[in-house]
Order: C-alpha cells, then sequence, then structure tokens
C-alpha cells in the first residue's frame, strides 16, 4: 500500500511524452518584428498569440512557476522500526521546464533590437526578460501615448503645403497605432479638418456635410485638386513659388486690384488697366510704339 503510494508521487511529477511535443527551434523564423523603444505593442501583438497557442504564456507571466528540482519520497514506515526513508530522487519536471523557458529566453532575446538588447543582460529565465521589458517600456508607451494624443488633437497646418501637413497627421496616426491607440476615422477627419488653412475649410465642410469619412490620402486628393484649381485663378507674386499660401494671398490681391485699375483704364502706353477705351474696332487694345498689345491678359 505503500509501496503504490511512493510510486504515485514519482508518477505524478513526471511530465508526460505529449507535452514535450512543443518545439520552439523555429519559432524564432516566425518573430519577424523587433522589438525597439517605438513598437512595443505590436511585438507584444506578435509574441503573444504564439505563446498563448503553444500553453507557454504562463511562463513568462509567471503562472507556470519553475517546480523543485528534487523530490522527496514519502517513507513507507517509522525509520527507527526498520522502515525505508524518504530518499531524495531528481524531479523529472524541472528539468523540462529549464529547457522550455530556455527557448523561450532564447526566443525573446532574439526578438530584440540593438537598442533594447540590454533590457535583456544579467536576466537567465524568460520571466525575468519579459518583467524587464514590460516595466521599461509598457509605462512609457503610456506616456507616449498622451504625448501624441495631444499633438494630434492639436494639429495646425499654419504655412506648411497641404502635402507637409498631412504628412505630419499619417505619422502621428502611425505613432498611436504603435502604442496600441489607433485613431478611429471620424476623429481623424474632425481634428484634420480643424487644423487645415481657412482656404481649405470650405472643402472640408463639405466633405463632413456630405457624411462620408475620407482617409488621409485621399484628403489629399481633395486638396491637390483644390490646389490645381487655384493655380489658374491666382498669380504669384514677385519671388513667392507658385502654389505657396503668401502666392495665393498675394496673387489674389494683384488680380482684384488689376481689375478695379481697368475699369478706369486710359489709352496710355503706362496704363496697367485695360479699360474699354483701349478697345478697337476689331477687339484688340491699343498697340503702344513698338506694336505689342497693352494688355495681353484680356487678348
Amino acid at each position: 500500500m505503500s509501496t503504490n503510494s511512493s510510486e504515485r508521487t514519482v508518477t505524478a511529477a513526471t511530465v508526460p511524452p505529449s507535452t514535450i511535443s512543443t518545439s520552439l527551434t523555429t519559432a524564432q523564423h516566425l518573430v519577424s518584428l523587433k522589438l525597439t523603444m517605438k513598437n512595443y505593442v505590436f511585438w507584444c501583438t506578435q509574441l503573444i498569440p504564439f505563446l498563448r497557442g503553444q500553453g507557454l504564456l504562463g511562463y513568462v507571466i509567471g503562472d507556470t512557476p519553475c517546480p523543485p528540482a528534487v523530490l522527496s519520497t514519502p517513507a513507507t514506515s517509522d525509520a527507527a522500526s526498520g522502515g525505508t526513508p524518504s530518499t531524495p530522487m531528481p524531479n523529472p519536471a524541472y528539468g523540462f521546464w529549464i529547457q522550455q523557458d530556455q527557448y523561450i529566453l532564447s526566443l525573446l532575446i532574439s526578438s530584440l533590437s540593438d537598442e533594447v538588447m540590454y533590457l535583456a543582460v544579467g536576466r537567465d529565465t524568460s520571466r525575468a526578460v519579459w518583467t524587464s521589458v514590460t516595466s521599461a517600456l509598457g509605462s512609457s508607451t503610456r506616456a507616449r501615448c498622451l504625448n501624441l494624443l495631444a499633438k494630434f488633437q492639436s494639429l495646425c497646418q499654419g504655412d506648411s503645403s497641404p502635402e507637409e501637413y498631412l504628412g505630419r497627421a499619417q505619422l502621428l496616426l502611425e505613432d498611436l497605432a504603435l502604442v496600441g491607440r489607433p485613431v478611429s476615422l471620424d476623429k481623424q477627419n474632425l481634428y484634420v479638418f480643424r487644423g487645415l488653412r481657412p482656404e481649405f475649410r470650405s472643402m472640408a465642410s463639405s466633405l463632413a456635410a456630405s457624411g462620408n469619412l475620407v482617409t488621409i490620402p485621399q484628403l489629399a486628393d481633395f486638396l491637390q485638386a483644390q490646389e490645381f484649381i487655384w493655380a489658374d485663378d491666382f498669380l504669384p507674386a514677385g519671388g513667392v513659388p507658385a502654389g505657396s499660401h503668401t502666392a495665393l494671398v498675394t496673387g489674389r490681391g494683384q488680380r482684384n486690384s488689376g481689375f478695379r485699375g481697368g475699369s478706369r483704364g486710359s489709352s496710355s502706353g503706362g496704363g496697367q488697366g485695360c479699360g474699354r477705351n483701349n478697345w478697337g474696332r476689331g477687339g484688340w487694345h491699343g498697340r503702344g510704339r513698338e506694336g505689342v498689345p497693352r494688355c495681353q491678359i484680356c487678348r
């Protein structure tokens, strides 16, 4: 009876052969994303499903602690009366646990980039490395998330071109996704539209009123079309690159002043306007001494 009890104790500590079939030697090829200072959430998203699916997540989060290295079989009877005393013996589960843990440790280390490799130095178990990474990057991720959200909500185009403005918005959206806080499309439209310059507000209002949400690339196409239309309506001003905000505003003023002057134009060669006095019978303006039309805009 006591002998059977001793055998059951040893057998319970033995790891079933089916659980040893888990192999991590090829798992390193599945880890395509290296951990950096900015992609902690993506790194966890890649590793956690694999470890959970293999039944190994408990090694890194502490739910599967290391078993004792030695087991003691209970005595069959009192040792003083000649019974068999308890004898220590190696625990097979301990060796298996160490083997699995070192495989996981190797997997974690191989998934670290050079800039965060210091988090694994001096750690000899997978849980120690996992805890080190989580403590160092998990808290900073939350602080970085708040900082990125504040920047995105205060977006302002200012003097930058639409391409530069939307580029900044896209980078902030990607960084927010990296820290696990993706921004919904309706909120993207809200904050990006609000930061546009006044001359783009009418187009943004039309898009918002239509009820159709647009992505950043789609919005870039709309803004480019708007600029293309303005390129025919406004003239660049002295030395300012065509298409810039300053050129459009200055060109608008010059164009308007030209039309006002045209209504009062004279037939003299130095007139800037193109008043009706300069129109001839054939519809052409009066010509100067060199035979060049005084106004080539309204030809």
